[in-house]
C-alpha cells in the first residue's frame, strides 16, 4: 500500500579503495643518472667509430664484388676468344680432333728427360792396376767419383769414415791433456769477504778506543 522511502545520499564521499601495486619500492640511481649526464661525448664517440667501422666494411665489400665481377667478365672474355680460335681453326682445317691432341701431349710430357739424379747409387770402386810392358811400367788407380754441385768428390767409405772419426777423437783427447797440462794445477779461489757495516755501538766504543789511544799517547809525551 505505501512506497518504500528513496534512501537518502550521504554527503560524505565513498569510501576509497586502496591500491595494490607490484612494486613496493621504487629506488633511483645516482650512479646511472651520473654516467647518462657525463656520457654525451664518449657515446657520441662511439656512434663515430661505429658508423666508420661499416663504412669501411661496406668500401671492402664493394671492392671485393667489383673485382669478382671484373675476374668473371675477363674469363667469359678469355672462354669466348678461345672458343672463336678453336672454331677458326677447326673450320681451317690446323686441327682436326681435340682427343688426338691431348694424346700427342701425354706423349710428349711423357717424354721429357729430368736430368741425372744429385747422388746415384754406385757401388765404389777403389782399386789399383798394374800395366807391365817391355820398356815400361805403369801403376792405375781406380776409384769412384760423385758429381755434385760443389764438384767432384770422392764418396766416403763406411769403414774409413768411422776410422778418421776415431782418429779425429784421439787427437782432440790429446790436445785437452796437452792443455791442461800447460796450465798446471788448478788452485782453489779465495772467498771475498763480504763487507758490513757497523752499528752505531761499535762505531762509538771504536771512537772511545780511538781517543783513549791518543789520551794515553798525549800523555806519554807529556811525561817525557
Amino acid at each position: 500500500m505505501f512506497a518504500k522511502p528513496r534512501p537518502k545520499k550521504s554527503p560524505l564521499p565513498p569510501p576509497s579503495r586502496k591500491r595494490k601495486y607490484g612494486v613496493e619500492q621504487v629506488s633511483f640511481d645516482f650512479d646511472a643518472r651520473n654516467e647518462y649526464l657525463t656520457g654525451f661525448h664518449k657515446r657520441k664517440q662511439q656512434r663515430i667509430k661505429q658508423a666508420q667501422e661499416e663504412a669501411a666494411k661496406k668500401a671492402r665489400e664493394e671492392r671485393i664484388r667489383t673485382r669478382k665481377q671484373l675476374r668473371d667478365e675477363r674469363m667469359k672474355e678469355v672462354e669466348e676468344h678461345v672458343e672463336h680460335v678453336n672454331k677458326l681453326l677447326r673450320e681451317s682445317g690446323a686441327i682436326e680432333n681435340d682427343a688426338s691432341e691431348q694424346q700427342s701431349d701425354e706423349d710428349a710430357n711423357e717424354g721429357e728427360w729430368d736430368g741425372f739424379p744429385d747422388r746415384p747409387d754406385l757401388d765404389i770402386v777403389d782399386h789399383e792396376e798394374e800395366y807391365i810392358d817391355e820398356d815400361r811400367y805403369t801403376t792405375v788407380t781406380v776409384e769412384s767419383v760423385s758429381i755434385s754441385r760443389d764438384g767432384l768428390e770422392r764418396p766416403a767409405n763406411p769403414q774409413e769414415k768411422a776410422e778418421e772419426e776415431d782418429k779425429d777423437g784421439e787427437a782432440n783427447k790429446a790436445d785437452q791433456e796437452d792443455k791442461s797440462a800447460k796450465k798446471g794445477p788448478v788452485r782453489p779461489k779465495k772467498k771475498k769477504q763480504k763487507f758490513r757495516y757497523e752499528s752505531k755501538i761499535e762505531r762509538q766504543l771504536a771512537g772511545r778506543k780511538q781517543k783513549a789511544k791518543r789520551s794515553a799517547k798525549a800523555s806519554e809525551r807529556k811525561s817525557k
